[in-house]
């Protein structure tokens, strides 16, 4: 089998493949976050989220909105604190210190 033939039977493959994806998936909420700040961070925003001293005037997507844009410096955190992890998250000027337990993180600002 010559490679041009080989080439257009794999690109027909992946181009159904991607139109099966594509359908499949639309409209899920699925993300494919496969390092480890990500992972982080996605644990982060989907528990509940309160503040350790209160912050004037940060509503609740707005706090969503610095973690997501954040990176989670591990070197500064402390993962194997029990029964909370604790993690340094750094986001244009603001530092955070969020304390990741099981049902609820608790965000104090740096």
């Amino acid at each position: 089998m010559s490679f041009l033939k080989r080439l257009y039977y794999f690109s027909t493959g992946l181009i159904i493949g991607i139109i099966f994806l594509f359908f499949i998936l639309n409209g899920k909420k699925t993300s494919c976050n496969y390092g480890p700040s990500a992972r982080v961070i996605d644990n982060i925003i989907s528990k509940e989220l309160t503040y350790k001293v209160e912050k004037d005037s940060l509503e609740n997507e707005e706090l969503i909105d610095i973690i997501l844009n954040g990176k989670v410096r591990f070197n500064k955190s402390d993962v194997d604190k029990k029964p909370c992890a604790l993690y340094f998250i750094e986001s244009g000027n603001l530092n955070l210190l969020v304390e990741n337990c099981n049902k609820k993180a608790i965000v104090e600002f740096r």
